[in-house]
């Protein structure tokens, strides 16, 4: 890295991926994982192309395991990890042998804490850099927040390229739920982390009908952790999903001609492998939080939240059903 950019014309070693590797220690969920991936792509460049050793959320390790730059993925939540708000620097030498030799730290973990930043130099002197998670603290895209801190100024979109485990799984999927899906597919995630940034109920039930009546199509209700108590009520909307992996709903997404959700991480990941469709937005600002890949359209009613910013939600009056049809016409 130099003056703070990547150089795209260094040499990538050739025992670069036995001999060192920067370590990255995250605490995001999906979404944020995702809008972190240019950043992760952007650092192994700048490392010479060695692979990265990654610490973030339990759940997030088998879709970060299938990043071809990822060496090791573990997980935040073990204890070992608590460590690093203590005071004392020899709680950081377990830590670090846990890891291959490290290059250099790149941490967005409790940065505001005095002690984390004292003990991650600790481990790499001179060579760790801890940055504020991001929040939305900036006016600026979460991809482009986080590429500027690795040195890079060009916004780049996230890209998941997903492995023939995968592809296996959704033709044996597809295969065994043929009578229910049909070319004409709309995957929808009705859920978010929070439910201020859900669109009304009804909303996703009216599209499912017009999507069967008017496009001769099936639906398809995926949903999360989050919406898991939601199940028997969306069954009975459409074909319903609630116990897949993310690894098996991104190959979903991947598949379907659609897609419609709100400001969620699964629309995060609908992107990153591609996905054609539209998403909504209400209190959270598509400027700071959009799907960045596939071909998603932003719905969003500037006007309503220029007057109701505060309102947690989204009704049809705000966003009414036939402009997300409309939306989805057009893919």
């Amino acid at each position: 890295m130099q003056g703070g950019k990547v150089n795209r014309n260094q040499q990538s070693h050739p025992l670069a991926h036995s001999l060192v590797h920067p370590l990255v220690f995250f605490p995001g969920s999906l979404g944020d994982l995702l809008c972190l991936l240019p950043a992760l792509e952007a650092i192994t460049e700048a490392e010479n192309g060695a692979s990265i050793e990654i610490v973030a959320r339990t759940e997030l390790l088998a879709v970060l395991r299938r990043l071809p730059f990822v060496q090791r993925a573990v997980s935040l939540e073990q204890g070992v990890f608590s460590r690093l708000f203590s005071p004392s620097a020899s709680e950081c030498e377990e830590i670090s042998a846990l890891f291959s030799p490290i290059s250099r730290i790149f941490s967005w973990f409790g940065h505001a804490n005095p002690e984390v930043r004292t003990n991650l130099n600790h481990i790499v002197p001179g060579r760790a850099q801890s940055f504020a998670f991001f929040t939305g603290q900036e006016d600026r895209h979460a991809t482009a927040y986080y590429l500027r801190c690795v040195g890079v100024e060009e916004l780049r979109s996230p890209s998941l390229h997903l492995g023939e485990e995968e592809h296996r799984w959704v033709d044996w999927y597809w295969k065994r739920h043929s009578r229910l899906l049909s070319p004409r597919l709309l995957a929808i995630h009705p859920g978010s982390g929070g439910k201020k940034k859900r669109w009304a109920p009804e909303g996703f039930i009216q599209v499912s009908r017009w999507w069967r009546k008017h496009k001769q199509g099936t639906v398809l209700i995926l949903l999360g952790p989050a919406e898991e108590g939601e199940a028997e009520s969306w069954s009975q909307v459409a074909e319903t999903e609630c116990a897949l992996s993310l690894l098996q709903i991104a190959a979903l997404l991947g598949r379907a001609d659609a897609y419609l959700g709100n400001d969620s991480g699964i629309s995060h990941l609908a992107g990153a492998v591609g996905a054609r469709g539209a998403v909504l937005f209400g209190p959270t600002s598509p400027r700071q939080w959009r799907p960045l890949g596939g071909a998603l359209s932003v719905l969003r009613n500037e006007p309503y939240r220029e007057r109701m910013s505060s309102v947690a939600g989204i009704s049809v009056t705000e966003i009414p059903v036939e402009e997300v049809q409309n939306a989805l016409a057009r893919v």
